[in-house]
């Protein structure tokens, strides 16, 4: 058995990943993505809501471990690729128990970076999605072990598991409805479902997500009428429009995983299956978890009638694509060879995505990067800020997104907006007040709610760190003092 198959050697090569890009997005970045920028100002104090759009877990979290390492620069990423790997570790060893072939554990796990949205997307996008995976490949793991044996503990972790999924993401609900449903069709586990023991699965899921939405009696009618206004977005496009986004949205997610399945599968001697008793039960299940997920997206975009279907929104439901394509690709003898080709292909599209990732920080050029957002020098801006106006001024962003760059940058400091946010940081006196934007911002519309104009008081140009590059580009940042009774300030 070849190491790359072996239990050891899939913990190694998942470990060596996700730690590779870690470290690039900790010590070669000098901005934050923009997903990691909204939470970067969220998390300066502790609330129990910070946006109707996204629960809270992933803030909490994010919170706590900002006060270890001192900045989102640090603690995003640790949490990001924290959330992923367990995410893959935990699929592999539910793959371990479904699949027979361990060459085909092993891929069904690789095949993961195969993913589009999480081969390639999750690097620079994407925050409360990479925790919610990780609880998602767990309460598979739970649903499993149900079936094979039902005991009370594992009905208690169920339970717990629920409102964890729920307070990462919201998405994580369509995943717990196609598992209930597929469930039901399913002898095996429609039996854990009417077994008594789940009404303390129920018990404990309810009460958690009840308490958190008790503290806010608005923030239900909040969540209601941002879901809504997603689902609804795009509802004025035309049929074929709507077509081509949901056929792309799909193509994209399962891409180039697709590609390299049928090209394992069409080499496998799929005339004699493999001999054994086999339970069908949980690829039966995980089969119908992807057809009611399909349903669902039908139904958003022809039902509902919204263009707004992203290939990141079939994470929920087609997570255990790989896994189930392996397992019906375990009925048949797979190859040695074909099974070590598909081994290298998956190795080499993750090195070229990592190379990728690489080159954009080592060289940003727009050749390479377009306006590479990630390198930046916020974190250079950060001294220069210290250096004019103290570790702990209040400094005002735009927008949320340079609010959190700000945040990232100077961690110490307090960051509020001039567009008026949900979550605004409690306030703290400051001896300084500052705006900081760059000349292609227009803020006059929105200073001028304020009664404020434009002044540069200062001006700071700074250098990208681009040690591949012998011109490197350089972006400009103005500042201007503002009164401390100002509004923004406050």
């Amino acid at each position: 058995m070849p190491f790359w198959a072996r239990r050891k050697g899939v913990y190694f090569y998942c470990a060596v990943w996700h730690i590779a890009f870690a470290i690039v997005a900790i010590f070669m970045r000098s901005a934050l993505g923009y997903d990691d920028a909204l939470e970067a100002y969220n998390v300066q104090s502790f609330e129990w809501s910070y946006t109707p759009r996204n629960p809270s877990l992933y803030d909490w979290i994010l919170y706590g471990l900002d006060q270890l390492t001192g900045s989102t620069a640090f603690s995003a990423p640790l949490l990001n690729y924290a959330s992923m790997l367990a995410c893959a570790l935990l699929l592999y060893e539910l793959a371990r128990r479904v699949i027979d072939d361990r060459r085909l554990q092993a891929l069904s796990v690789y095949s993961l970076s195969l993913l589009w949205t999480i081969g390639f997307d999750f690097h620079p996008i994407l925050t409360h999605s990479k925790l919610m995976i990780a609880i998602i490949a767990a309460t598979l793991i739970v649903i499993h072990s149900l079936g094979e044996e039902p005991t009370l503990s594992k009905y208690l972790v169920l339970g717990a598991l629920i409102p964890l999924g729920l307070m990462a993401k919201y998405a994580y609900g369509l995943f717990l409805a196609a598992a209930f449903l597929a469930a039901l069709a399913v002898p095996k586990y429609r039996a854990t479902v009417f077994d008594r023991r789940i009404l303390l699965s129920a018990l404990i899921a309810v009460l958690p997500v009840a308490g958190v939405l008790a503290l806010d009696a608005t923030k239900s009618q909040a969540i209601v009428g941002t879901t809504i206004g997603v689902l609804k977005t795009g509802q004025d496009a035309s049929l074929f429009d709507k077509s081509i986004q949901l056929g792309r949205a799909v193509t994209i997610f399962c891409m180039p995983f697709g590609v390299f399945f049928c090209w394992l599968y069409f080499r496998t001697d799929r005339s004699t299956p493999m001999p054994g008793i086999r339970d069908e039960s949980f690829p039966r299940l995980t089969g119908l978890i992807l057809l009611i997920g399909s349903a669902a997206m039908l139904f958003w975009s022809f039902g509902i009638g919204s263009a707004q279907v992203r290939p990141r929104y079939f994470l929920c439901v087609f997570l255990v694509f790989p896994l189930f394509a392996f397992m019906v690709l375990d009925r048949y003898a797979v190859p040695a060879r074909a099974a070590r080709d598909y081994a290298i292909l998956a190795a080499l599209t993750a090195t070229a995505i990592f190379a990728l990732n690489l080159t954009s920080r080592l060289a940003p050029s727009e050749t390479v990067c377009r306006n590479c957002l990630l390198s930046v020098p916020y974190r250079q801006l950060g001294d220069e800020l210290v250096a004019r106006y103290g570790a702990t001024p209040t400094l005002v962003g735009h927008d949320i997104f340079e609010g959190g760059q700000l945040r990232a940058a100077l961690p110490t400091a307090r960051v509020t907006t001039l567009v008026p946010k949900p979550y605004r940081p409690p306030a703290r006196q400051a001896e300084h007040c500052v705006l900081v934007w760059q000349p292609g911002d227009d803020i006059a519309p929105d200073l001028s709610r304020y009664g404020l104009t434009p002044q540069e008081n200062d001006t700071v140009s700074l250098k990208w760190w681009a040690p591949l590059l012998d011109n490197a580009r350089s972006t400009t940042f103005n500042m201007q003092e503002l009164p401390q009774g100002s509004p923004p300030c406050l």
